[in-house]
């Protein structure tokens, strides 16, 4: 087994993942750490399109953290780096990702994620695919630890509904974790965001949501730059729980 190993990538941006403004930001990172987990996972077999043939188990991401601190514009490729922080989890996986540009620090995060068993449904050990634990670096991620994001208050503002479609779908035939990001960001108006930059996500996945399921998006505010986001389940479950830090612009 190849040791400490770091996946490495030089990205072009594309006009796809920018924002309303026409720059990457939030959005954009979010999902270059997704494919690069993916890519990193990719390598040794384990990415959740073959664990689901061999193992019949699948990663679900659980947890993300990401901190951007500029936006990019499209005059040079970014420079990623992504990998497994070292722990003592026999069910949980950390990877971390830097992104640069002109040796720029843009945006680090850090994803959580475990094994479920598609059968029962339940946790199933990382040994199942035979992942081996050297493969963690002991390299720092300052990016800060997951913190527990508490339910919203009685009397929280329900900003919008959506309807769980197709599109919103993975091979898990569950809702894409990224597919989350926009329903969080919608939570706030155009004024909002013409005047305010999203510089720290964390987002915390509770239940799964599946095809033709109606979501209900409820915000409170904690402070004029920062806010916490439910997404609520029609059973009254939330499917996420998340906290969006803003700077002024």
């Amino acid at each position: 087994m190849e040791e400490h190993f770091l996946y490495q990538e030089k990205k072009a941006q594309e006009f796809r993942e920018a924002d309303a403004d026409g720059r990457i930001g939030m959005y954009g990172y979010l999902s270059y750490f997704q494919d690069a987990a993916g890519s990193y996972m990719h390598k040794f077999g384990w990415d959740n399109y073959l664990i689901h043939e061999r193992y019949n188990v699948a990663w679900i991401y659980t947890k993300y953290r990401m901190q951007l601190f500029e936006k990019a514009i499209y005059d040079a490729p970014l420079d990623i780096e992504c990998w497994i922080e070292a722990t003592k989890h026999s069910f949980t996986i950390y990877h971390a990702i830097e992104i640069r540009k002109r040796g720029i620090l843009l945006a680090r995060g850090r994803l959580e994620s475990c094994l479920v068993d598609m059968e029962n449904g339940r946790i199933a050990r990382l040994e199942r695919i035979g992942y081996d634990p050297v493969l963690a670096m002991e390299r720092m991620n300052v990016t800060p630890p997951f913190s527990k994001i508490a339910y919203l208050k009685e009397g929280a503002e329900e900003v919008y509904k959506h309807r769980v479609r197709y599109s919103d779908l993975d091979n898990n035939r569950h809702m894409n974790n990224l597919r989350y990001m926009p329903l969080l960001i919608d939570a706030y108006d155009l004024d909002f965001h013409d005047h305010h930059k999203l510089v720290d996500l964390e987002i915390n996945y509770r239940e799964q949501c599946f095809y033709g399921e109606e979501l209900t998006v409820c915000r409170e505010d904690e402070d004029e730059k920062s806010g916490r986001i439910l997404v609520m389940k029609e059973n009254g479950k939330a499917a996420v729980c998340a906290r969006l830090k803003f700077e002024k612009i």
